[in-house]
């Protein structure tokens, strides 16, 4: 059995996840994080893609987005890594590959699922036991949330939710909903592995 295509997902929502090569920490330091964010609200204007929730952590980063064309997806995510793979290199005086693959995609079909998955990337540095609290992290969409500010107040959240909705009404951090993560083989992986053997 073939990897699903990334051109048949049938959902405009979809969560990203993107990591070091060899687990190294790309995101190690506040300006790596801050170019990171940086490129990618440069570009999300450029290829129309709405960042729903973020979390830049020290060797991955998660982002839900929702975007209309999947072609486009691939043009966003190439730019934003190329042109961060260019700043790291230079900072660090080094050539070559910084991230592991491309990226991994994770396809969000419910409004329950995206509400879980938004919750999943604001508890990542928790999880990690970086901060005792999100609201102690700076680099994720958490206090747009919490305070109905920045990220969560666009165009596709307000169709789904409403002008006037509370988002902070979204966060529920006893959340135990598992998704997949940047080192989590697909459940489509698995059965490709399986079939492998089986050959």
């Amino acid at each position: 059995m073939s990897r699903l295509a990334r051109k048949n997902l049938q959902t405009p929502f979809l969560h990203i996840m993107v990591q070091g090569i060899n687990k190294d920490y790309i995101f190690s330091k506040n300006e790596y994080i801050e170019t990171y964010l940086k490129i990618i609200r440069k570009y999300r204007e450029q290829f129309p893609v709405t960042i729903i929730s973020y979390c830049i952590m020290s060797n991955h980063a998660h982002l839900l987005v929702y975007i209309d064309d999947i072609q486009i997806l691939g043009k966003f995510m190439h730019i934003v890594n190329l042109i961060y793979s260019q700043f790291y290199n230079k900072v660090n005086n080094r050539c070559g590959v910084i991230f592991r693959n491309k990226y991994k995609v994770e396809p969000i079909y419910t409004i329950k699922h995206l509400i879980n998955c938004i919750n999943y990337i604001h508890l990542n540095p928790v999880k990690a036991k970086m901060v005792k609290s999100c609201i102690q992290y700076q680099y994720s969409s958490y206090t747009d949330y919490l305070n109905n500010t920045g990220i969560c107040k666009n165009p596709t959240m307000n169709k789904i939710f409403g002008d006037n909705f509370d988002f902070s009404s979204l966060i529920n951090l006893n959340s135990n909903n598992i998704f997949i993560d940047i080192d989590s083989p697909s459940q489509l992986e698995i059965l490709e592995q399986m079939d492998k053997r089986i050959d």
